[in-house]
């Protein structure tokens, strides 16, 4: 009997034991389910938030691009009426071309020497014409370039002598044309006033000797479109002296830049540094005018009327 009362007690107990098991193990699969699904939710929220944030970034791009839209055609349309593009003939206006790019190579960013005479010139400005934008208004100039085109064999491009190891599209070297087929744009450069949105009036009487008082909204509204108006000042160049086979060695950002605006430009090889990081690029002038938009083509046509 004794036994047998142990017997029954020992299976209760691991009944007991067996039920408290099966409810510690339900427990915790019911834990396990609730946290999962508190993880689901939570991941779900989080997805959400993500998905969210992404579709407001791109509307904030999308707002941001229709805005610089908006204000390129702006610009383009009324940039000739604040601006004009000039060719360099006269001893002043090539003063006025060494001495922005003295400015901004030698006094600025410092990867030049300086010269009393504060003017910044080298041998292939002998066989380079000179362009410059001017502000109608006040007569100064907001912006330079230099259009090398050489005629004789002698005369070669810096891409040639700097950068012609890192040309790896072989049929876009100059030596393929004629000499005076080819051409390099190089030191395009704006003065740093002219580069920010708004004029500081001390700055300008005490540095630059720029009155401010011949510049209204209009005039610092077209300053970002400077590098364009240079751009077409080369355009128009390239186009009366039938140069067919351009090349630049920009700035990475500089590069990226103008094609993002619509100017079309062949990368021909990588990066590599020469007076800071350079990117060398090949222009078609036939394609270049072909894909040319049509408020481009704008400034381009007033620019071929004045800069000759």
């Amino acid at each position: 009997m004794l036994l047998e009362t142990s017997y029954h007690s020992a299976q209760s107990s691991l009944s007991h034991q067996a039920d408290s098991d099966t409810m510690e193990r339900m427990s915790a699969n019911i834990a396990g389910s609730l946290d999962k699904t508190v993880q689901e939710k939570l991941e779900k929220a989080e997805r959400a938030a993500r998905l969210k944030a992404k579709r407001q970034r791109i509307e904030r791009l999308r707002q941001h691009e229709n805005h610089m839209k908006q204000e390129a055609q702006w610009a383009f349309e009324h940039f000739t009426k604040h601006f004009t593009a000039v060719r360099a003939q006269t001893a002043e206006q090539l003063q006025s071309a060494y001495r922005i790019r003295h400015e901004v190579f030698c006094e600025e960013i410092k990867i030049f020497e300086g010269n009393a005479a504060r003017l910044e010139c080298d041998t292939y400005d002998a066989y380079a014409e000179q362009c410059l934008i001017q502000h109608r208004r006040s007569l100064d100039y907001s912006g330079c370039v230099r259009l090398i085109m050489p005629e004789k064999p002698d005369q070669i491009l810096p891409i040639e002598k700097q950068g012609l190891d890192y040309i790896e599209d072989k049929s876009a070297l100059p030596s393929n044309f004629d000499r005076n087929e080819i051409a390099e744009v190089s030191r395009i450069l704006i003065p740093k006033v002219f580069r920010k949105r708004r004029l500081d009036k001390a700055a300008c009487a005490e540095s630059t000797g720029i009155n401010v008082e011949l510049y209204d909204e209009n005039d610092v509204r077209c300053f970002p479109f400077i590098a364009v108006g240079l751009y077409m000042a080369c355009t128009a160049m390239f186009k009366n002296r039938g140069r067919k086979h351009i090349y630049f060695m920009a700035d990475p950002r500089l590069g990226k830049s103008m094609q993002v605006v619509g100017l079309t430009m062949k990368q021909i090889g990588p990066e590599f540094e020469y007076v800071g990081r350079r990117v060398p690029y090949y222009i078609d002038f036939e394609d270049f005018l072909k894909n040319l938009k049509p408020s481009f083509k704008f400034m381009l046509n007033d620019f071929l009327k004045t800069i000759n």
